[in-house]
């Protein structure tokens, strides 16, 4: 007892101590609250300026002039999410580490040579006064949150650092940001592809990575039917050196899931075909889903007269003082990535008498050598230098050791402009496709409509007009012919206005002719275009379409795409496969019983989809393996239009491009097929256990929860079954997907419908932390225009 007394004292105090602890935490953390409500002064502004709040935080800043309203906006964005604007442009500067420590050193590595910060401080300076006028204004209201709030944002009272003033330049950076999310950075694919075409016969390369296939859904144009099949001539799996590399050559253990295409769908629905008869817009745009969220939804109103006026409503990003899709009133507009060819792998050929010079065209020059300092928060700095060329920085070597240059977009100052701003004051689809001609953003599908009814397509951002030469894999630039000469004109940009259907839509897929695509894109691996197929039959289907309809098409998770997949499972697991194979013939009963939609509760999807993907994945290993054994640290894998090919083999077998290891197609194919079964149950326990919710888990997760898994529960969003996959409107993953759903007619703002994961704040003590996550993942449409306003926070002048 006398012991226990003492353990009783000690395990008190200790209590005590852990809830004093807890509770300083817990009012630390709470005073980094931003202030809703009451009035604050600030000489920036000229004129008094609101932050207006309805129950779920969703904003509507309102000011007298455009650079009041930048500051508005700024002052919004810094309260809400300023650790979420930190990340941005410390990932694109490459100075991710200087926050969160050494961890972060090798994504500084990789980034720093993009040289982003160098090229931020090219377009401030080239930029319009006015321009520099509202980054100056967004950039005070940025850091007037930050001087107001009570206690620095939460985030970095748990990192123990300070955040760092918000510079012009910087709203720049979150805009490459963006570049690093939708372009290939590394020029890994074009890499890939080149030691793809040097292993294998020109006949098979072309045949295995097609320009499209019977999916293809283009606006105007046709499909492209894949090339036929090589005969044994050219390749033959069961006979000599190709042979020997597939039975030798080692095969994934993993299974290998599909490229999820940064990008996004968007369509429009001209007046004459709906039921009010004003021209409908509709965008998701698919990106990773994490907190803090990507986009901030706001409604930005200028209350002034005349050209002054501003009442916008959509999406922003935070860092930007710009609305990025949304509608004016007059116009709406919405993205999906282009998935052209904006970055070339470029061999760079040494001087052979000097080699810190390279060839050029011209001659011989000498590299460009950047001395770059990694800042480490609690560590040594560290020094990295950057070799760059006229082309662009040196990102890797190639085989035969010559340094591979990569000439990027994002790299020219001049592709980068916030002539995007242009839109908020767009009255018709012409003005809207011409300043998307003029825009410096990642080139994006641009879908546009307007108040009296039309619609229109074109391509927004900067496109270079290349020489003659194979820009999909690395390329000598040191002959006239090579490289890049320019930009486009915006008269030269592809467009489709008002077209005969009444319908326009883009899904990451080619949206034109094959000919006009290549000649002014390239081909940047863009997506197989099922997607695409099912947007535009479901738009056509409808007369008379309504805001509900196109819900309704986001929210479409029928599986077309695998229908005949399924199909073809049923044929290979007859009778005579089943027999005495207990899981065949579960799997069996699962596949006749399947919804033919990725239901989150469906088994038989899931089954069909992982059997597929083995086939998928089976068939092309035995097919480059000499790539692969040539090179071992490369990673291949299958282009979206290999789907093409592949349904051509596995329907008409041909014997020469059999994997050795199987005596027929049928052996090959039920191995596949049992591969992936075992996969499963090992996932899962049993097939029963497998739906596709079990695998289709919402991840959306903040950082830092991450790092300090206790705080998980507070800051991550539910783990939600889910239901939509890849190849269907419903694009959803575990942590990709939908990042908004928007459907608007401009002038009826209030008729339109929104959804976003996640919430308008990143403060998990906030009422509004996670509003409106659980209407986004149930797909329930909820109303464009904010609430009432039930918070006021006034900006007044001093």
């Amino acid at each position: 007892m006398r012991l226990l007394r003492p353990l009783r004292v000690v395990g008190l105090a200790l209590l005590i101590v852990l809830v004093v602890g807890g509770l300083a935490g817990f009012f630390a953390l709470r005073a980094s609250l931003p202030k809703l409500d009451g009035n604050i002064a600030n000489a920036r502004i000229t004129a008094p300026a609101a932050i207006e709040r309805d129950a779920e935080g969703t904003p509507v800043l309102r000011a007298r002039t455009r650079a009041d309203l930048a500051f508005a906006t700024g002052f919004a964005h810094g309260q809400d999410r300023y650790f979420q604007m930190d990340l941005m442009r410390r990932a694109a500067a490459g100075e991710m580490a200087e926050l969160l420590g050494a961890s972060m050193l090798n994504t500084d590595r990789k980034l720093r040579v993009h040289g982003f910060r160098r090229v931020a401080r090219q377009v401030l300076a080239a930029a319009p006064a006015n321009d520099r006028a509202l980054l100056d204004a967004y950039s005070a209201g940025v850091n007037f949150a930050l001087s107001q709030a009570t206690a620095k944002p939460w985030e970095y009272l748990l990192l123990g650092a300070k955040p760092a003033p918000w510079l012009p330049e910087d709203s720049l950076l979150a805009a490459f940001s963006m570049y690093l999310n939708l372009n290939d950075s590394s020029g890994s694919e074009e890499l890939t592809r080149l030691q793809l075409r040097d292993a294998l016969p020109a006949a098979m390369f072309a045949f295995i990575a097609p320009l499209g296939t019977e999916w293809d859904a283009p606006m105007s144009g046709g499909t492209i039917r894949s090339a036929t099949i090589p005969g044994p001539d050219v390749f033959d799996l069961r006979d000599g050196g190709a042979r020997s590399a597939a039975l030798r050559a080692p095969r994934s253990t993993q299974l290998l899931e599909e490229k999820n295409y940064v990008g996004s769908n968007s369509w429009a629905v001209a007046g004459s075909h709906t039921a009010d008869k004003g021209a409908l817009l509709a965008n998701d745009m698919h990106l990773g889903l994490r907190l803090p969220h990507v986009w901030y939804r706001a409604r930005m109103i200028v209350d002034a007269e005349g050209d002054a006026r501003r009442d916008l409503v959509g999406v922003t990003l935070p860092g930007l003082p710009v609305l990025i899709v949304g509608s004016n009133g007059h116009v709406a507009w919405g993205f999906t990535n282009s998935f052209g060819d904006w970055t070339d792998l470029v061999i760079v050929e040494r001087d052979p008498n000097d080699a810190s010079r390279y060839l050029t065209p011209e001659g011989s020059e000498p590299f460009e050598v950047h001395e770059e300092v990694l800042k480490v928060k609690d560590g040594n700095d560290e020094k990295l230098t950057v070799m760059a060329t006229r082309w662009g920085p040196v990102v890797r070597e190639d085989t035969s050791q010559r340094p591979l240059a990569l000439a990027w977009t994002a790299h020219s100052a001049q592709a980068t402009n916030l002539r995007m701003l242009d839109l908020e004051t767009a009255n018709t689809v012409d003005q809207a496709l011409l300043i998307a001609n003029r825009s410096g953003v990642p080139v994006q599908n641009f879908v546009a409509v307007d108040a009296s009814g039309r619609i229109g397509w074109t391509l927004m951002g900067q496109v270079p007009v290349r020489g003659n030469y194979d820009s999909t894999m690395p390329y000598l630039w040191n002959t006239p012919e090579a490289g890049w000469n320019g930009w486009r004109k915006p008269e030269e940009y592809p467009r489709i206005i008002d077209p005969q259907a009444g319908r326009l839509w883009t899904a990451n897929a080619r949206t034109v002719d094959v000919e006009t695509w290549l000649s002014f894109m390239g081909d940047g691996m863009y997506d197989n275009g099922a997607r695409a197929a099912q947007i535009r039959d479901d738009l056509l289907a409808l007369e008379g379409a309504t805001a509900a309809d196109m819900v309704n098409i986001q929210l479409d998770d029928r599986a077309l795409f695998l229908i005949r997949w399924r199909d073809y499972l049923l044929e290979l697991l007859d009778e005579d496969a089943v027999q005495g194979q207990p899981l065949r013939a579960e799997a069996r009963k699962f596949l006749e019983d399947w919804s033919a939609r990725a239901a989150a509760e469906d088994v038989g999807y899931r089954l069909v989809r992982a059997m597929r993907l083995q086939i998928r994945q089976d068939v092309f290993e035995s097919l480059t393996a000499t790539a692969r054994l040539k090179y071992p640290e490369s990673k291949f894998s299958p282009s979206a239009q290999f789907e093409g090919p592949l349904w051509q083999l596995v329907t008409r077998r041909p014997v020469h491009m059999l994997d050795p290891r199987y005596p027929s197609w049928d052996a090959a194919l039920l191995a596949s097929v049992d591969a992936a079964l075992k996969k499963l149950v090992q996932e899962c326990g049993s097939l029963s256990q497998c739906s596709w919710g079990a695998q289709n888990t919402l991840a959306m997760r903040h950082p830092l929860s991450q790092a300090m898994p206790f705080f998980g529960p507070w800051l991550d969003m539910p783990a939600q079954q889910l239901s939509g996959d890849s190849f269907m409107p419903r694009v959803q993953g575990p942590s990709f997907g939908a990042s908004q759903r928007m459907v608007v007619s401009p002038g009826r703002e209030a008729a339109g419908y929104f959804q976003m994961p996640g919430g308008p704040v990143d403060h998990p003590l906030s009422p509004f932390y996670g509003a409106g996550h659980k209407a986004w993942a149930r797909g329930e449409p909820r109303p464009l225009l904010p609430g009432e306003p039930k918070h006021i926070l006034k900006l007044l002048p001093k």
